[in-house]
C-alpha cells in the first residue's frame, strides 16, 4: 500500500507517497524508539538537574540530541526519497519541535494511521499541551 503524506509543514511544498512495507515500517519503529528514548533523557536529565555535573549533562543531552537530529534527517530522507536540496530545505525550515511532530505524523502514516484519525488526534492533544504550558506560567 502506499500512502501520501503531505510536506508543508516541513517547507516542501508537493506530497510525497511513501510505501507502506515491512522495511519502511521498521525503520518508523526505529524511528519513534529513537524519539522516545530522547525524551526519557531529556526527563532523567531534568530531574538530575541540581547535581555538580550539570555542564558535563548538558554536553551529553546535547550530544544527544545533535545524534537524534541527524538520525531523523537521513530517515526523512531515506524513507521520503529527499533529494539534498530538499533536505536542505527542510532544515533551514525545521525547527525541533516541528521535526518531532513531523517524524511522529510520518511514523503514524506508514504504520496505517489514515490522515483524518491522525489530524483529529492531534487536535485532541494540542489544547492538553496549550493548558499545561499555560499553567506553568
Amino acid at each position: 500500500m502506499v500512502v501520501k503524506l503531505n510536506t508543508t509543514k516541513i517547507g516542501l511544498k508537493k506530497p510525497v507517497n511513501v510505501h507502506t512495507n515491512l522495511t519502511n515500517v521498521d525503520k518508523a519503529d526505529e524511528m519513534m524508539i529513537a524519539m522516545l528514548s530522547l525524551n526519557v533523557d531529556m526527563d532523567e536529565s531534568e530531574k538530575n538537574s541540581d547535581e555538580e555535573d550539570s555542564v558535563k549533562q548538558s554536553l551529553t543531552m546535547l550530544t544527544k540530541e545533535r545524534q537524534f537530529t541527524k538520525k531523523s534527517l537521513e530517515f526523512l530522507q531515506d524513507v521520503l526519497n529527499l533529494s539534498d536540496k530538499q533536505i536542505t530545505i527542510v532544515k533551514d525550515h525545521a525547527d525541533f519541535t516541528i521535526l518531532g511532530e513531523y517524524l511522529s505524523y510520518v511514523c503514524n502514516r506508514i504504520k496505517g494511521v489514515p490522515e483524518s484519525a491522525y489530524e483529529k488526534e492531534t487536535k485532541k492533544a494540542a489544547p492538553k499541551e496549550q493548558s499545561a504550558s499555560s499553567e506553568e506560567q
